[in-house]
């Protein structure tokens, strides 16, 4: 009897899982908007049906972010829109309010509604400063949970012909509803390791052709996380290396700057609090960054700089007329170089084209451009073989030591003259986490030497931690050397997650 009962009432409870799965996956969303002309034209209707979104379907995606109250809805087609047979919809809008008007390209660039089928497009009036009585769209909000939206629209529209090439559409009036339902949940990312943070993704920019979301706060609070650390990392060499006087650099003063494209990280230093975060804009992301480890390879990079002196260069005080007159040239080159009126390859390069013509031995002007700059880069978490590899000046020369406290090692290549009569730049990298043990191979398709190795990362690790970090340096080794005498490794290090 009491099997019967249980059975009874697991058959029970199924029947009303089943039937609650129904009703839910059974909620149909739609749309449904009448146009009409302003002079007495037939009305257009334009509607369609959306069946319930997925949580994570950035076609359909809407929330309100806690920290802020702002509520932000994004609705468009799925890809490949153009070859329907049913009418579309591309509505965004950010408000914290229940009614709010908007014109197309003006006002609040962040609300747009464009209706369209095949052969037309419904969307808000254009705004003209200069026309009397210009009327805006509206919506209205009913109703805005996670799980339902529901909202009106009314007031002015502008329709126009798809393939028309007429600058303006036709003025009108637009009423409608838009009813939309989506699975009551949000994605998370991790939690940044040590933070009470937000996970939620707040996904205000959710762009799955292009690949990016907007960060959830964990994620920005990484962000900021390894900006901060980079920054008092790399602050000694501001410091202690860069020529900070004016005027005209003497010989051997160093100007170090961020590589084009790199975060500018010589800002005053700021004491943030170990889990901060922008709620209002956390920046954007890789779309499916939630579900891999966070790796970065192209945000923090700095140059090296170095001036070189006129002896170095070749140009002397007891030349000849027509030596004195290509000194004259090289050392203008140099003072546009010094205030950066040029960049150093057109500093190098009409400087040797100045030379050639002086007597005596010109420089080797390649080693010297070899000798006197200095690249470095910042990786966390290396996700390819390109990234952890090194790529090698002088393979026999190549050498493996354990010099920097807490690294796991470092491995330096010297400069090496090629076949071309070119130098190759020397090369080091320190690895700090858990890396294998650095072998000789070949790249072959480009056909250079490397020192290959493997980052090594927990199999149910959390994707916001930084397991493993690789400082990759590129250009003179004195230059070098005074970088690893003047970086705060600790601060680097302690980023690096202990499992």
């Amino acid at each position: 009897m009491l099997q019967v009962q249980s059975l009874y009432k697991y058959l029970t409870a199924t029947f009303l899982c089943l039937l609650l799965f129904c009703i839910v996956s059974a909620q149909t969303g739609s749309l449904n908007v009448t146009f009409t002309p302003k002079n007495d034209g037939t009305p257009v209707t334009l509607k369609f049906s959306q069946s319930l979104l997925k949580f994570d379907n950035p076609h359909g995606y809407w929330f309100v972010n806690p920290h802020n109250g702002d509520r932000h809805f994004q609705f468009m087609p799925e890809s490949f829109y153009g070859d329907r047979e049913a009418d579309v919809a591309f509505i965004s809008f950010h408000e914290t309010v229940n009614d709010f008007d908007f014109y197309e390209g003006g006002g609040n660039d962040s609300n747009s509604v464009t209706i369209q089928n095949k052969i037309l497009t419904v969307s808000a009036p254009e705004y003209d400063s200069r026309a009397f009585g210009n009327k805006p769209m509206h919506i209205h909000i009913n109703s805005f949970t996670a799980s339902e939206i529901s909202f009106t629209i009314s007031g002015a529209a502008s329709l126009r012909m798809i393939n028309s090439t007429s600058p303006k559409g036709t003025p009108g009036t637009i009423s409608g509803t838009g009813h939309f339902f989506r699975e009551p949940k949000y994605i998370l990312s991790d939690l940044l390791p040590g933070c009470n943070c937000d996970a939620t993704i707040y996904a205000a920019v959710y762009d799955e052709e292009n690949n990016v979301r907007t960060a959830s706060p964990c994620e920005k609070a990484l962000n900021n996380k390894l900006f901060d650390a980079v920054q008092k990392a790399m602050a000694p060499l501001f410091t202690n290396v860069q020529h900070t006087g004016e005027g005209k650099m003497a010989t051997g003063d160093i100007n170090i700057v961020m590589m084009p494209g790199h975060v500018d990280i010589n800002v005053p230093v700021k004491d943030r609090p170990y889990c901060t975060s922008d709620y209002y804009q956390n920046g954007l992301t890789g779309f499916n960054a939630q579900k891999k480890y966070f790796s970065n390879d192209d945000r923090f990079g700095l140059r090296f700089m170095r001036t070189v002196s006129d002896e170095t260069l070749g140009v002397t005080t007891d030349a000849t007329a027509n030596t004195k007159r290509q000194a004259a040239k090289v050392d203008s080159l140099y003072k546009l170089a010094a205030a950066k009126k040029i960049t150093m390859e057109q500093y190098m390069k009409a400087a040797q084209e100045a030379m050639t013509s002086m007597s005596g031995n010109s420089p080797d002007i390649k080693k010297l451009e070899a000798e006197n700059n200095l690249y470095l880069t910042i990786i966390f978490n290396p996700d390819n073989k390109t990234e952890t590899d090194l790529k090698l000046a002088d393979k026999n020369k190549t050498i493996v030591t354990r010099n920097i406290k807490g690294a796991a090692f470092e491995i330096f290549s010297p400069i090496a003259k090629d076949g071309d009569g070119n130098w190759v730049n020397s090369r080091q990298a320190i690895y700090f986490g858990r890396f294998s043990a650095p072998a000789n191979a070949n790249n072959g398709g480009a056909g250079f030497d490397v020192k290959t190795t493997n980052a090594g990362y927990p199999a149910n690790g959390n994707k916001l931690s930084i397991y493993n970090i690789i400082i990759k340096m590129e250009g003179g080794k004195d230059l070098m050397d005074k970088a690893i005498a003047n970086i705060d490794f600790n601060a680097l290090q302690e980023l690096i997650t202990k499992q």
